[in-house]
Parts: C-alpha cells; sequence; structure tokens
C-alpha cells in the first residue's frame, strides 16, 4: 500500500469512528430499552396470573383490576408499578433469577393468556422458555389483534373479541387473470412467499402483511367487499 493509499485510509477510518460508535451505543441502548420494557411486561403478566385469577371470556382490564386491588395497587402510577410489583409480588417468588421467576410462573399460564399477551415476546427478548402445549390456543379475533399490539402493555379485552376474521372466498380471482395489476412487484413477491410458507406457519406480522395486499386487491377487484378489510 502507498503512502498516500495508507494516509486515505486513515483518515476514511477516523471518520467512521465515531459513526460505528454511534450506531453501537444506539443499538445497545435500544437492546437495553428492549429488555426492560420486557421485564416490565413480564412482571406485569406475572402478577395477573397470581393475583388477577383471569378467564378467556372476561376482558383483562377486570383481571387486572382485580389483581391490583388484592395488592393495593390500584392508586400507583403507572410508571410506578413494575418496580412496586417487583418489590411485592416478584421478590418473594421462587427462582435464584428473576428470569427464572418469571418462567416458573408462565410455565403455568393458560395458552389463550401467553397468546393474547405476546408473552412470546417477553420469551425470547429475556431468554424465558415458555410451555409448548400439544393444543394451539385459539385464534385471535379481529379486535384482539388490534389490541395484543399494545404490548409491553397488557391487552384490556378478550381473545375472542370482534369476532373472526372474516375469509372471503377468492375464487373469483380465477377469472380475472389480470387482476393483480393492482399490486405493485414488492408485494407480488410478498404475498406469493407468504402463500408458499402455508398459512399455519405465518408469524402476526405475515399475517398483517398479507392483510394489507388482500386488502388492496380487494379495494380494486371487489370494491363491494372491501369493508370487511378496513377494519
Amino acid at each position: 500500500m502507498t503512502r498516500i493509499s495508507s494516509q486515505r485510509l486513515t483518515r476514511l477510518e477516523n471518520l467512521a469512528a465515531p459513526i460505528i460508535a454511534g450506531r453501537w451505543q444506539r443499538e445497545a441502548a435500544a437492546d437495553i430499552r428492549l429488555r426492560r420494557a420486557a421485564g416490565d411486561h413480564a412482571t406485569k403478566l406475572v402478577t395477573l396470573i397470581l393475583h388477577g385469577d383471569p378467564h378467556v371470556e372476561e376482558p383483562l382490564a377486570i383481571a387486572w383490576h382485580r389483581a391490583l386491588s388484592g395488592l393495593d395497587l390500584v392508586e400507583i402510577p403507572e410508571a410506578w408499578l413494575p418496580a412496586r410489583i417487583r418489590a411485592k409480588v416478584i421478590a418473594s417468588l421462587p427462582g435464584d433469577t428473576e428470569t427464572d421467576k418469571f418462567g416458573n410462573v408462565l410455565s403455568s399460564a393458560p395458552p389463550w393468556l401467553l397468546t393474547l399477551c405476546m408473552a412470546s415476546i417477553d420469551g425470547y427478548v429475556l431468554g424465558i422458555d415458555l410451555p409448548k402445549d400439544s393444543e394451539p390456543s385459539p385464534e385471535p379475533g379481529c379486535d384482539a389483534l388490534d389490541d395484543m399490539e399494545s404490548w409491553p402493555d397488557l391487552p384490556i379485552g378478550t381473545l375472542a373479541a370482534g369476532g373472526p376474521v372474516p375469509e372471503l372466498d377468492l375464487s373469483a380471482l380465477d377469472a380475472l387473470p389480470d387482476c393483480f395489476h393492482a399490486l405493485n412487484c414488492e408485494e407480488v413477491i410478498d404475498l406469493s412467499g407468504l402463500l408458499e410458507k402455508g398459512e399455519k406457519n405465518w408469524s402476526r406480522r405475515d399475517r398483517r402483511r398479507r392483510k394489507e395486499i388482500m386488502a388492496k386487491l380487494i379495494r380494486t377487484s371487489f370494491p363491494e367487499g372491501a369493508h370487511y378489510w378496513s377494519r
């Protein structure tokens, strides 16, 4: 390497160093925030399980209020709740670490509750092994899907809220060979990938993406059915 090239490389490294360091700091800060959010959520979920007596047909907000009432924490501001619950509930649970304490409680939780509260995020972020139930949890309703996105807050409704997500009969699309003109290249590729992946393997993000694409397709080809996909 020539002297000039070496000097240029050094200057580039000097310029890049603070940029790279800043990126690592941002990523580290984001990771800390995510772990804190997952820990606070798991704290509330464990408290709900132990003190709220949640039922699948009852809005979760009722069970959560029941838990807070029993612990005399109803008047505590939301920002202070995780710390107060940790001291009052989590600290006395069996387990060497907080993660162990969470895992011991979540392992006995009903699958529908873990689904509704998006406990899988806590499990992934905190390294908690959630139970693998042989029977799948019931499918969330239309309104429940939106409610589940409240993480890291707890949902307030029921798993079946809004009723089943409607499935339209799209067989008529077979008679419209160019109906996909409404989709751009990226949407066609995403939809093809989803169909190849199979519905049983879809994540929540996959289902949301499919809903977005189909909404656009239905609005274009079947305007009278568009209201089903605007919910």
